[in-house]
């Protein structure tokens, strides 16, 4: 039997604990959480821009809702993942279920920057959903932002 490394083993444990962290009801900075599942969001910037990448396999583009909030300073992201039923009716039993379905609602608080939101882009393609938000000198309204479809 091969051992492992020490150092990855802590490392993948590290995430384990913090996944069942989040699942169990504690918080992650930066991100806050409505419902019984959430996305995953890679939050990323660089002198011009916040980058947000949002895991959503099996969510449709026309289930999705971004919105900037400026009391928060967050972008919301909110949707449904519906279930489609690909087995037929003949299903007598499950032996394991990982995949959520339903509604979800995922806040992800931005650093202390101002922003544009007037000038916010998305694009849905392959399951994930891509968000440029561009730095601003001043801060702005409330502003629903429209995803775009590839």
């Amino acid at each position: 039997m091969a051992r492992r490394n020490p150092e990855v083993w802590f490392w993948h444990l590290g995430g384990d604990l913090e996944r069942l962290s989040a699942e169990l009801g504690g918080r992650r900075r930066g991100a806050h959480h409505h419902s019984f599942w959430e996305p995953r969001v890679d939050l990323i910037e660089d002198e011009e821009h916040f980058y947000l990448k949002v895991e959503l396999a099996g969510v449709k583009g026309e289930d999705l809702q971004l919105l900037y909030l400026p009391d928060s300073h967050s972008m919301l992201i909110r949707g449904v993942r519906r279930e489609e039923e690909c087995f037929g009716a003949s299903r007598t039993g499950a032996h394991q279920l990982e995949v959520y379905y339903g509604e979800f609602e995922r806040e992800v608080e931005l650093p202390d920057t101002p922003i544009e939101p007037s000038h916010v882009k998305a694009q849905f393609r392959n399951g994930f959903l891509f968000v440029l938000v561009p730095k601003a000198k001043m801060a702005f309204r409330h502003t629903k932002v429209s995803i775009r479809k590839v």
